[in-house]
């Protein structure tokens, strides 16, 4: 049995905030890309119950943040 490879995609204006050049918002996708294709994005991957608090709460805040959205 052949593995399917593993893919990804992103979402519209998932980048929007961050201030990239094209140049390197195209390196960041492709090492992003090349992370899952490798299963390296998996095997390097930490918990994030093992992050210290201040760091959890930062992601917990930006996840619940409101999305901006474009309809």
């Amino acid at each position: 049995m052949t593995k399917k490879p593993k893919t990804v995609s992103f979402e519209d204006g998932w980048a929007d905030e961050l201030d990239l050049t094209p140049e390197e918002l195209e390196y960041l996708v492709s090492g992003i890309k090349q992370l899952v294709e490798t299963g390296g994005i998996f095997e390097d991957a930490v918990s994030v119950d093992d992050l210290p608090i201040e760091e959890q709460e930062e992601i917990y805040q930006r996840l619940n943040k409101p999305k901006n959205t474009r309809h």
